[in-house]
């Protein structure tokens, strides 16, 4: 081989090189938008206050995710609606009142919230996380409904919408949800 072509050889396999690891790197960096959250798992992380996670989370940005080493997940900070109708409750004298309800939810912005909705909801799809919050927002409904009497609730849905919200919000939060809206619509005797 020519002398004059073993530095433009090797020059070009350094270039070729380069290009791969810069396009290796660049397969692997991830970003989302202000309404998504990544969860990175795979590594032990250290948080700020001395706890050691298998994960880390980022919120609205990127970051570059080890391959091999990590997975990356993607959680929705958007809002969902869950519409259910013909929702039944029993009142306090024995009878039955049918209503429909309407409920917005999100998954709260905060570190704690957004740990606890990736244990919950992580590889769930929308329908999924809807039928296990469902159970908890009627069970809330019913215990409200069920101190009243079925003309009170039939004159006053937003009343008892608005006191099963403030029932629910606990459960939920341990779930890492707010709970945006509940609204009682048509309610009437069954």
């Amino acid at each position: 081989m020519n002398s004059t072509l073993l530095p433009i050889i090797a020059a070009g396999a350094f270039c070729l090189v380069t290009m791969v690891l810069i396009l290796v790197v660049l397969s692997r960096y991830t970003k989302v938008g202000p309404n998504q959250v990544l969860i990175i798992s795979g590594r032990k992380i250290r948080l700020p206050d001395g706890r050691v996670v298998g994960y880390r989370m980022v919120k609205g940005g990127g970051t570059f995710v080890f391959p091999v080493i990590e997975k990356v997940d993607v959680l929705s900070l958007e809002v969902f609606s869950l519409e259910t109708p013909r929702w039944r409750g029993p009142t306090a004298g024995g009878q039955t009142v049918q209503a429909d309800y309407a409920a917005q939810l999100k998954i709260k912005g905060d570190d704690a919230a957004i740990a606890a909705a990736a244990e919950c909801f992580l590889s769930k799809r929308q329908a999924e996380m809807k039928s296990i919050v469902q159970p908890v927002l009627e069970r809330h409904l019913n215990s409200v409904v069920q101190n009243s009497s079925r003309e009170e609730i039939i004159q006053n849905p937003a009343v008892f919408a608005a006191q099963a919200q403030t029932a629910a919000v606990e459960d939920l939060g341990k779930m890492g949800l707010e709970l945006i809206s509940l609204a009682l619509r048509n309610a009437r005797e069954e």
